[in-house]
């Protein structure tokens, strides 16, 4: 019997589904069988996971896929306690018992997870949407649209290396996180910045945001287990203005600078003929 006749088979079809998560370079393999199985030199192994149904169509909120597993899995530390800082890819792929060409079916990122008791149930959308997304249209505005340190034709392309510094963690209380390396800025001008860590347990990197600086002390956006006094910080990147001053007096970098800096204050088609 044919691949082709045991997919459309009421009976005859014994389909294994096999699930990849890949954050970064580490990936976490697990399949719907009753036993450890091996794909493509890759063991993956059993484990009660179970997908949605996929579907297609032109709606995001359906082509959401919902993958249930158990929560005590290694791949469920990625959000617990808190949220992974980086993307997590999934890769679902279908070969029916005795066969050894595995299809893909599905290829996304995880958007959320959920813990309910010893299950966890995440929600994944497909890559393609990404591509669906409107993205930002550029405005005539004083201010620089640009993402800071984003690199390439057109962007902002502030060298990041130029201004990243290490810091070691002396405090932590709740989101705040105290270094000495912190206040060799001034205040306020790590607001909108990042900092960015390497975890001791797998070498997975971590990141998180800057919401607040003053003096040696800054609060990030959401907390990690890592987040300890004694934590080594790889880097730490301020933010920026996003005002033609800023750009080319503290990045030298006024030339990339993406706002309209001589845009008038008055708006010339407001309907007043006195300007």
């Amino acid at each position: 019997m044919t691949s082709e006749t045991r997919e459309i088979s009421n009976e005859d079809g014994q389909p294994i589904a096999f699930f990849q998560f890949l954050r970064d370079t580490v990936a976490w393999r697990y399949t719907s069988a009753d036993r450890d199985q091996v794909l493509d030199g890759n063991t993956y192994t059993a484990a009660r996971i179970t997908r949605g149904k996929i579907e297609q169509g032109v709606e995001r909120k359906r082509l959401a896929l919902t993958i249930t597993l158990p929560s005590n899995l290694s791949v469920a530390a990625n959000w617990r306690p808190y949220a992974s800082g980086e993307a997590i890819s999934i890769t679902v792929r279908t070969v029916h018992a005795g066969e050894i060409t595995a299809l893909v079916d599905w290829v996304g990122r995880v958007v959320s997870a959920k813990f309910d008791g010893p299950k966890l149930t995440i929600t994944c959308e497909p890559s393609t949407t990404r591509n669906r997304r409107p993205g930002l249209h550029r405005g005539w505005q004083r201010g620089c649209g640009h993402v800071l340190y984003s690199q390439g034709d057109g962007l902002c392309n502030v060298n990041p290396a130029t201004h990243a510094v290490a810091a070691t963690l002396t405090a932590v209380s709740g989101l705040n996180l105290t270094a000495t390396a912190f206040g060799l800025f001034p205040d306020g001008r790590l607001v909108g910045g990042f900092i960015r860590w390497t975890r001791a347990s797998d070498g997975l990197s971590e990141r998180r945001s800057i919401n607040a600086h003053v003096g040696s002390v800054i609060t990030v956006d959401y907390g990690a287990a890592d987040l300890a006094v004694s934590l080594a910080i790889g880097t730490v990147l301020p933010g920026c203005k996003h005002d033609p001053d800023d750009c080319d007096t503290y990045f030298s970098n006024g030339a990339n600078y993406g706002g309209q800096k001589d845009m008038p204050q008055k708006n010339p088609y407001d309907g007043d003929p006195v300007q």
